[in-house]
């Protein structure tokens, strides 16, 4: 299947609408459901358009409803501190008078540091030595090969995989074509990836593929990421009680610089 990663880069180009709100377009999908890290990585960039002098640090996002991908989505930003370092931004997602994401993002200026620690990246085979991978494991269910536009943007390598819990899953990525040079668009997709193939630890430590749905997606930027080159992403789901499973990962650049570290839920119906 060819990359949509065009595609993906178009809706990630918001219509303003006013001083504090824009207009995503979504992508064609199984069931018209919106991609939770495509909306996530779509208010991200929302957040990022009110506050440009500073890099996001982090975000964290409730998905509340699926909405419908066939029409667009209007969001709002209320700015809720603009201090001296920080900045915090709340998004609003919505479909008519119907909400589909709250999220809250924090930005700041870059700082000289001279304290610095990070958990260290696995020694792992480099991605040139590993074979093409699937997109994502949706793409390879009954009904859903060839609609999901929303997962067809990135390649990866596998590293290697457990279905045992914790499940982890180690994994080589990038996107499937040229990103424009803007940081905060190298940052969102970065968001959208970590939601994306988050979900699969889950589902294997549970032991199959069937209805779910994202609750929350939680994400801390260290490191400003350059998808020129390949991503390391390091994933697992440590946790699955009362129908809610948690997944983790940590995301490192090739000089196994730690990029971001991430939690989600997702909820087994």
């Amino acid at each position: 299947m060819s990359s949509s990663l065009r595609d993906v880069l178009a809706t990630l180009n918001l219509r303003r609408a006013g001083d504090n709100r824009f207009i995503g377009e979504q992508l064609p999908a199984p069931f018209n459901h919106i991609l939770g890290g495509h909306i996530s990585a779509q208010a991200l960039l929302a957040a990022g358009l009110t506050t440009t002098d500073r890099r996001i640090h982090s975000m964290h996002t409730y998905f509340l409803r699926p909405g419908d991908a066939r029409r667009p989505v209007d969001f709002e930003v209320v700015s809720l501190q603009q201090g001296r370092t920080f900045s915090a931004r709340r998004v609003t997602a919505r479909q008519d008078d119907e909400v589909l994401l709250e999220a809250m993002a924090s930005f700041k200026h870059d700082t000289a540091d001279d304290t610095y620690y990070q958990p260290p990246m696995p020694a792992v085979t480099a991605p040139e030595s590993l074979p093409s991978g699937p997109t994502h494991s949706a793409e390879d269910t009954d009904g859903g090969r060839g609609q999901w536009a929303s997962l067809r943007w990135f390649e990866r390598r596998v590293v290697d995989t457990d279905t045992a819990p914790p499940a982890p899953s180690r994994i080589w990525w990038r996107p499937d074509g040229e990103v424009p040079a803007e940081p905060v668009v190298h940052t969102a997709l970065v968001a959208y990836l970590s939601a994306v193939t988050l979900t699969e630890p889950a589902f294997a430590a549970r032991g199959a593929l069937g209805a779910s749905a994202q609750r929350d997606h939680s994400v801390w930027f260290h490191r400003p990421a350059r998808l020129s080159d390949w991503m390391f992403y390091d994933q697992s789901s440590p946790s699955s009680v009362d129908r809610v499973a948690l997944a983790s990962g940590r995301m490192y650049n090739r000089n196994g610089e730690l990029v971001c570290t991430v939690r989600q839920e997702m909820y087994f119906p």
